[in-house]
């Protein structure tokens, strides 16, 4: 079952009907990281896990905080569904504080502890929602952050939604993503503070980082490395090809690229940018890339363009002019190439 949703997503990536959408979610899906084998029998969880996220781009990152917070497989992933009042487990509190929100250094323990209480109670139902259980939460008074209330889940999320450290920490996570190498601090506190002032509107940051001078200078520059699902996804829509076969060979070897979908290391997601480049990762994705070419299924089902156009590339390839006419050995020759590896 994970293998098929590893290939199906893959899929939908490549060719599916809100691709830019759905590329979106994946962003996402590695700030919020979930490994299906974490799930068991309840790897479908993941869909929904989809869903969630689908249904909050176009809102407020505290609601979709919220969504994840109340989310079946972020909670199985993070033993939230082991927290009980008489016995809180700090794991998605610690998480939620330090990935999800604040940051690094920005909490104390007894923050941790408290917000522990405060996800207390939440169970899996038959159908594969959540429910609060009252007999299991803890519904005391907790401090968190110098106030101190009745806090919940919802009223949580929404408490760290108003602290500044949040707007800057998720800004910092999504510009290293998107535009580049970490800018100084005062441009990242420029951006989360007017964030703030937009209610942490998730398609205003969006708008913000990919159209901020930095982001067309990474471009130019070629200063960002696609990740290795990137980079699988545009060489499967370049050849074209939707056999079957090419979505079992792109899950292999994503595999070991270090990217297969829902198989992240850790709940810090996947690397980022610069943090991908070793000798060894470089070569599994050429190597993968490579055989995509040689598979007679593949090759025997694709579908190129009428030209390999300049617009495939952020710069100039260093080994093929552009344009050029498309058949193996010039898509060969563009894979290879280290232009190919850039955002």
């Amino acid at each position: 079952m994970g293998r098929w949703l590893q290939q199906s997503w893959i899929e939908r990536l490549t060719f599916g009907p809100a691709p830019v959408e759905d590329r979106l979610i994946q962003l996402w899906l590695g700030i919020f990281p979930v490994n299906w084998r974490q799930l068991g029998f309840r790897i479908p969880l993941l869909v929904g896990q989809i869903e969630a996220i689908r249904a909050n781009l176009g809102g407020t990152y505290p609601e979709l905080l919220a969504a994840m917070v109340a989310d079946p497989a972020v909670q199985i992933s993070l033993d939230g569904l082991a927290s009980h009042r008489a016995q809180p487990n700090e794991n998605l509190g610690r998480e939620l504080l330090e990935l999800f929100s604040l940051g690094e250094g920005n909490y104390s323990e007894r923050d941790v502890i408290e917000a522990a209480r405060a996800l207390t109670g939440y169970r899996l139902q038959g159908d594969g929602t959540l429910a609060m259980d009252p007999r299991r939460h803890d519904d005391g008074l907790k401090t968190i952050l110098g106030r101190t209330a009745a806090f919940d889940g919802p009223t949580l999320v929404q408490w760290l939604g108003q602290q500044p450290s949040t707007a800057r920490n998720i800004t910092t996570r999504l510009w290293l993503r998107l535009v580049g190498p970490r800018p100084p601090a005062q441009r990242i506190a420029t951006i989360a503070s007017t964030w703030s002032k937009h209610n942490l509107s998730i398609p205003w940051l969006m708008d913000t980082l990919l159209s901020s001078p930095e982001a067309a200078a990474s471009m130019r520059t070629g200063a960002m490395l696609r990740d290795p699902i990137d980079l699988m996804v545009a060489s499967l829509a370049l050849i074209g090809s939707r056999h079957p076969e090419a979505f079992v060979a792109a899950r292999l070897h994503l595999t070991r690229s270090g990217q297969v979908p829902f198989e992240p290391p850790s709940v810090k997601g996947w690397p980022v940018n610069e943090q991908w480049l070793s000798l060894r990762g470089l070569q599994a994705r050429r190597r993968g890339l490579q055989a995509l070419l040689a598979d007679a299924e593949v090759w025997g089902s694709r579908s190129l363009p009428d030209e390999l156009g300049s617009q495939l590339t952020p710069i100039r390839p260093l080994t093929l002019a552009l344009p050029a006419k498309p058949g193996r050995d010039t898509l060969a020759q563009l894979f290879n190439d280290p232009v190919w590896q850039l955002k």
